[in-house]
């Protein structure tokens, strides 16, 4: 299986991925946003995919039973804004990043209204921290 996130074999029931070495697995859709996937993530470093099959889709990406990050993709299927909820970055938390950008000179983006709102749905529907 390749690393662009294909399915490891939904033919027997394993609906787990693999996405730049890291291995994740869809425990649903949002009942309020089909477009909203919630995946866990089960190895040491918690990220989200770079590429999704779907344009426009939002991964939520959860470990250990708490919501790490949510990952905005664009029409062309590349991660266009990342919400990270695991640590702060210039004093804020939850922050956010634009198209993969991680400079520590970039300024701490607290997210908008609406993402917060849908942080909120996909803590609630999914009992996450």
């Amino acid at each position: 299986m390749g690393s662009r996130g294909a399915f490891e074999d939904v033919n027997m029931g394993n609906f787990a991925f693999k996405a730049g070495g890291q291995h994740y697995k869809s425990i649903g859709i949002l009942s309020s946003n089909p477009n909203v996937k919630v995946i866990v993530q089960d190895s040491n470093n918690v990220k989200a995919p770079e590429y999704s099959h779907t344009a426009g889709r939002i991964y939520a990406v959860v470990k250990a039973g708490e919501l790490k990050h949510l990952a905005y993709y664009d029409e062309n299927h590349k991660q266009a804004v990342s919400i990270d909820l695991a640590h702060a970055h210039r004093g804020v938390q939850p922050h956010r990043h634009v198209y993969l950008s991680h400079n520590k000179n970039d300024p701490g983006i607290p997210p908008t209204s609406s993402e917060m709102e849908l942080i909120r749905k996909i803590k609630k529907e999914f009992h996450l921290k």
